[in-house]
């Protein structure tokens, strides 16, 4: 087994490999200096419980450790491995906002005042960045409980920024001018979301197995729910649109030129180009967002009579509900005010 490999789906936590004959722990930097031998690698043994057994002793030094700088890094290191991809990148960025204020507090000093100060404050830059970094605080803290390190959770009973519901919906005519203007990718691309409705992250990600004789097998990566998208002529040509954009073709349907799989940074640059163009060259005046897509794939098919939350992949109608961009216009009747002598 390569040493480099994470070895959680044999039982084993995060940061033990097989490595030279014996279970041993790879310590990253940011829990190498709470341990009692400040060195990367710690031999655990060569059977798993006497492994295991180990591991828990090194842990229990964090155990003990109850300043919040080491909460954060206990957090990191057994919660946030085991999140999905997207979630993992988001949460360490989250966390780095929250080290900066309260790294250096004892988590018993931490109030409910302190919190809703920092949701207050940070929300003047973000109130949706403020109200996911406060979230994440709490799930710490929830987690600090299970730990033994508090008895409460602070967080509890601080008041989130109310965020408006984004409604934008795409009019026809807008993807029209915009998709007038766009390069060859952003059209198949466009034309591969709206057919699908799948999340950015998952159509970057989705690799060519996927696409079967039966239709395209999806899992999405933020609710692990699977589906099954069934082939027409038009997702068929879209499919093959986005592979002859490809210089070269990797593993995935949409790849960079080296034929990786395309990442967020690089999608956003691109579809920010072709934006920032067709707000230049064509009658579109207000711009949209590729998520807006989605919006629009649920919309659409709403009114269609179709499901939208089976085709969003969603557990929970009142999900869905979030997508739904209302077009019909509320039916005002009005009121004749009555004349004297009538």
């Amino acid at each position: 087994m390569s040493p480099r490999k994470r070895t959680t789906d044999n039982g084993m936590p995060p940061y033990v490999y097989w490595k030279n004959g014996a279970w041993r722990l790879m310590a990253p930097p940011h829990l190498r200096v709470y341990l009692p031998e400040q060195k990367t690698w710690h031999r655990l043994g060569t059977e798993k419980q006497e492994a295991l057994n180990r591991y828990a002793e090194l842990m229990g030094n964090l155990q003990k450790e109850t300043g919040m700088a080491k909460l954060f890094n206990r957090y990191q290191a057994e919660v946030i491995p085991h999140k999905a991809p997207r979630t993992q990148k988001d949460n360490l960025k989250e966390l780095a906002k929250l080290r900066a204020v309260f790294e250096k507090m004892h988590p018993s000093q931490v109030t409910t005042q302190h919190c809703q100060q920092y949701l207050d404050h940070r929300g003047k830059q973000s109130r949706t960045q403020a109200n996911h970094e406060i979230a994440l605080l709490s799930h710490i803290f929830r987690k600090a409980m299970q730990w033994g390190v508090v008895t409460q959770n602070p967080v509890k009973g601080v008041e989130k920024h109310k965020i408006k519901a984004r409604d934008r919906y795409v009019e026809d005519w807008e993807l029209e001018q915009f998709l007038s203007v766009a390069p060859a990718f952003i059209k198949a691309y466009v034309d591969f979301k709206l057919l699908t409705g799948l999340r950015q992250g998952d159509i970057l990600a989705l690799p060519l197995n996927a696409l079967r004789d039966e239709g395209i097998a999806v899992k999405t990566r933020k609710t692990g729910r699977r589906g099954v998208i069934q082939w027409v002529p038009e997702l068929r040509k879209a499919v093959a649109d986005l592979k002859a954009c490809n210089n070269k073709q990797g593993l995935t349907l949409i790849c960079d030129r080296f034929g990786k799989p395309l990442n967020d940074s690089a999608f956003h640059n691109r579809w920010g180009q072709a934006m920032r163009k067709a707000l230049k060259e064509t009658q579109l005046q207000e711009r949209f967002t590729e998520h807006d897509l989605r919006a629009k794939h649920a919309t659409d098919l709403d009114e269609a009579g179709g499901d939208a939350t089976d085709n969003l992949l969603h557990d929970d109608k009142r999900t869905t509900k979030t997508y739904l961009r209302s077009r019909k216009a509320t039916q005002i009747t009005p009121l004749v005010r009555k004349k004297s002598g009538q």
